[in-house]
């Protein structure tokens, strides 16, 4: 882990609200392993801290981040332009465990792509690939990620099956073979859905939340999860996250 001086060289709307920036790097982050992020320095003086934001993808020199301008401090990184410079701290927090023996089963809900895009380039040979957004437009969050419109959906039924990314999960599960893996990023209630969906066979899943950070290093205590732990059930996003197993969480 590091803090990196880095130069916007792209910052794209890509559909709406939602923006992919890449950060041209002072030197390589250290290894990452997806589902990490980083604290992002905003190039502005009217946002004192720092935004997590997970790891789209990344190069020798370089990071990438996919994120929606939602709150004053993404709004404010939607209007930087190329050639500003930013302040860029990681990789940081827990990423995805892969295991042997089983079939990757990724679910992204909208935004929720830009934390499994990484782990997808690893596993796209063996496994599957399940997206739920808004309407057809947001489709364009998927990037060069191709996969079959059995496995897409939107809650306007405007592409693919209409309804939400579980229900179509739940349709799909008996056809994906022995031992699925859900690896899973969005919405909490996406992941309350996910926990009822695959009780009964429990299906192991590993979950990567988003929540707000202020430091990212574990130090205030602002991003804590509630967890099953007896001894210790919160636990910091920043530091014991951000990826979780399902099973232990509480929902």
């Amino acid at each position: 882990m590091h803090d990196i001086e880095g130069m916007i060289r792209e910052n794209r709307r890509v559909r709406r609200d939602f923006y992919r920036c890449r950060i041209e790097l002072a030197r390589p982050l250290d290894k990452v392993t997806p589902g990490q992020f980083i604290m992002l320095k905003i190039p502005s003086s009217e946002i004192f801290l720092r935004r997590p934001f997970s790891i789209y993808d990344y190069g020798d020199e370089s990071v990438t981040i996919l994120y929606k301008a939602v709150g004053k401090g993404t709004r404010a990184l939607a209007s930087a332009r190329p050639k500003e410079r930013v302040m860029v701290l990681g990789p940081l927090g827990k990423g995805f465990q892969l295991f042997r023996g089983y079939t990757p089963v990724l679910v992204a809900g909208g935004i929720g792509v830009a934390g499994l895009h990484l782990l997808w380039k690893q596993v796209s040979k063996e496994g599957h690939f399940f997206f739920g957004c808004s309407a057809e437009e947001e489709l364009a969050l998927l990037g060069k990620i191709t996969i079959q419109k059995s496995c897409l959906c939107t809650i306007d039924g405007s592409a693919g099956f209409c309804g939400n990314v579980v229900q179509l999960l739940e349709h799909a599960l008996p056809l994906l073979g022995k031992k699925p893996y859900v690896y899973a990023c969005g919405p909490e209630p996406m992941f309350v859905g996910l926990k009822e969906l695959l009780a009964e066979e429990k299906i192991p899943c590993q979950v990567l939340v988003e929540e707000r950070m202020a430091c990212g290093l574990g130090l205030c205590f602002g991003c804590v999860k509630k967890t099953l732990d007896k001894r210790e059930p919160y636990k910091r996003a920043c530091i014991e996250g951000p990826v979780f197993d399902l099973w232990q969480l509480s929902l």
